[in-house]
């Protein structure tokens, strides 16, 4: 009796154990949207805007990697969302100011000022997003294209092929990837 018991206890705690898990975003999975407060204060919610796709790029502060893409991240946002498809950056620590103080909303507000984003900046919350789509290092993309009801994942990886800022990109991912959201052919 008690072998059974023990079995029964051990299939309940691996069910409970395997539910609780994060489920990650692939290309080809959809989600309904993404909800966040931003760094003006607001929240913003993807399903409240008119979009053909969103360009979301992980981001933080204190990250030299992201300091040298801050001018293309810019200037993806300033090309596309002319065509519907804006640049949403997260902020992986951005609701975490004890453990992350150089990263957390605070740093992000002032980047944001700073650098006169245009484009909303938001704060994960306990990496709900970061998770999401497995976003392990930053600077990292993730397309996603609008569907009647919510966002089909198009990509996730990097934003172009050089990450020194000195250098010109041989290869836009995302660029290619936001044309073929919008129907272009890529070359």
């Amino acid at each position: 009796m008690r072998k059974y018991l023990f079995t029964i206890i051990a299939l309940i705690v691996a069910t409970l154990f395997v539910n609780a898990q994060q489920v990650v975003k692939k290309v080809g999975d959809t989600i309904s949207t993404i909800k966040l407060q931003s760094t003006k204060g607001d929240v913003y919610n993807m399903a409240d805007h008119k979009l053909k796709g969103v360009i979301i790029v992980f981001m933080t502060p204190s990250c030299d990697h992201c300091i040298a893409y801050e001018k293309r991240i810019s200037a993806l946002h300033e090309q596309y969302k002319k065509k519907g498809i804006p640049v949403v950056a997260i902020g992986p620590y951005g609701d975490n100011e004890k453990d992350y103080p150089y990263d957390a909303m605070p740093a992000m507000k002032k980047l944001a000022e700073e650098k006169s984003f245009t484009f909303p900046y938001l704060a994960d919350e306990k990496f709900k997003y970061t998770w999401l789509f497995d976003i392990r290092q930053t600077p990292k993309a993730v397309v996603l294209k609008k569907l009647k009801e919510g966002f089909i994942v198009t990509y996730i990886g990097n934003i172009d092929n050089e990450p020194d800022e000195k250098r010109v990109p041989t290869i836009k991912y995302v660029e290619d990837e936001a044309d073929k959201v919008l129907g272009k052919s890529v070359q």
